[in-house]
């Protein structure tokens, strides 16, 4: 798995900050619940930024946590959450109980 940062492309990105970024941005992508987020780590303005696309709350609120975590900087998390899918199918009517019960007691 690659993991890329923007800052590593940078050419006068400062080496803590490129190491940073890829510590932060692995950490995130093998967290608990974190399988399908899409988080990108940068460092700008000497601020953490987390951008990209969680599944839930709890995704979003744990990538923030981790951050906050492992760095001594102020987290700015321009994350989206995943828009749900929900199908919506025609229910099924129950069908009525046409079973006869002989509720008669014996003679």
């Amino acid at each position: 798995m690659m993991i890329s940062s923007d800052e590593a492309r940078s050419p006068v990105a400062n080496p803590q900050d490129c190491s940073l970024c890829a510590a932060l941005q692995a950490i995130i992508a093998y967290a608990d619940g974190q399988e399908g987020s899409r988080i990108t780590v940068s460092i700008e303005n000497g601020r953490v930024m987390l951008t990209g696309e969680v599944e839930t709350l709890a995704s979003l609120e744990c990538a923030v946590f981790i951050a906050e975590c492992f760095a001594s900087r102020p987290i700015i998390a321009d994350l989206s959450i995943k828009p749900t899918i929900q199908s919506i199918a025609p229910r099924r009517m129950a069908r009525p109980d046409l079973s006869i019960n002989d509720n008669r007691s014996p003679l």
